[in-house]
């Protein structure tokens, strides 16, 4: 039995619509799982009713082996932190973190250790007595963090904490919150939109899309083996390309370009190629997806660049890290592109 069990969670708010549609869930102690998808896909009323804030239409929710599911959040033992840190800018840094302590009649001397404890954990030690509007955005992000660790819940969720912050602060925070994670083994459930953030800090990932879960898996299955077009588009970046037939192990893009595929593409209707996995050549190679093309467009982004290449009629996009002292071609350059038939994955739609 898994720690956190979710089943058929249901919720269809006024008018019939249908915010989380027959959701089925197993996150294991000490796993940080990602809810992930575009707004409005039923990631945050998902997080919602496993928090006691939204009561499910139907379904069920377990943890550690005991129903939960019309518990009030004060019962769950579940801890939230929330989009805007809902915390108390007439109070100090101490006052915010100890609050939910106080609720629960915890003792003075206790509620100073376990404010102690969980500020040096988010490195604010000292900012005890600093109220909440001299803070930055960062810090008051820690804040947040800290209040929500000190009651020590069993499981934490996190709505898209990190969306204010500016994009080095985040990448900062992603770290240290993942580090923080895996030292306290808390099991945190974590919502964005995201994919770079699900990609980098989870366990396992949920994608959702119009209240449905299309697929969960780890980073890693779920972007080199996405189940649908969705998944395929909406993590990383990849060519999605309408299947014209298929013969054997090859699939036509149109009538003159083909690709060799790994597996049966009987009945493939469109195919996944990773940016990534366009490697350029300046010479025709013996590898099985060797193809003639052309560069259309290039752009230099620092680390990475951009190129749009024409393979006999289809448009495709390469990216390729810079600096690596691979053939560079230039706009309008006649060249090979080289695609493991690994590469070339198979959807269904």
């Amino acid at each position: 039995m898994s720690y956190l069990e979710i089943h058929h969670l249901t919720k269809i708010f006024q008018k019939g619509v249908k915010a989380v549609d027959d959701a089925s869930i197993q996150i294991e102690k000490g796993m940080f799982f990602t809810f992930l998808g575009p707004s409005g896909c039923g990631k945050t009323t998902t997080l919602r009713m496993i928090a006691g804030f939204e009561t499910p239409t139907q379904g069920t929710i377990i943890m550690d082996g005991k129903d939960i599911t019309d518990l009030p959040p004060e019962k769950k033992q579940i801890g939230m932190m929330f989009q805007n840190y809902a915390l108390f800018p007439h109070m100090s840094v101490e006052e915010n973190v100890s609050y939910g302590l106080k609720i629960k009649r915890m003792k003075k001397p206790d509620i100073t250790k376990n404010v102690q404890r969980y500020l040096a954990m988010v490195g604010l030690s000292g900012y005890e007595k600093r109220k909440i509007t001299e803070l930055s955005g960062g810090e008051q992000q820690r804040v947040a963090l800290a209040r929500s660790l000190a009651n020590e819940p069993k499981i934490l969720l996190l709505d898209e904490p990190l969306s204010n912050l500016d994009a080095k602060m985040r990448d900062d925070m992603r770290f240290e919150l993942k580090k923080l994670q895996h030292e306290l083994n808390i099991t945190m459930i974590y919502v964005t939109h995201d994919q770079n953030e699900a990609l980098m800090m989870s366990d396992q990932i949920a994608v959702f899309k119009k209240g449905k879960i299309q697929q969960i898996g780890t980073p890693l299955e779920i972007y080199n083996h996405p189940v649908n077009a969705f998944v395929a588009d909406f993590i990383g970046q990849t060519n999605l390309v309408d299947v014209y037939k298929t013969e054997d192990n090859k699939v036509y893009l149109n009538q003159d370009c083909s690709l060799f595929s790994e597996g049966n593409v009987e009945d493939a209707k469109k195919v996944s190629i990773r940016n990534e996995c366009i490697l350029f050549s300046k010479d025709p190679t013996s590898q099985p997806n060797c193809l003639k093309a052309k560069v259309v467009n290039k752009q230099f982004n620092g680390l990475v660049s951009y190129y749009v290449i024409d393979v006999q009629g289809i448009t495709l996009h390469v990216t390729r890290m810079n600096g690596s002292y691979e053939y560079e071609p230039d706009i309008n350059e006649s060249i090979y592109i080289n695609i493991d038939p690994r590469s070339v994955v198979k959807l269904g739609g």
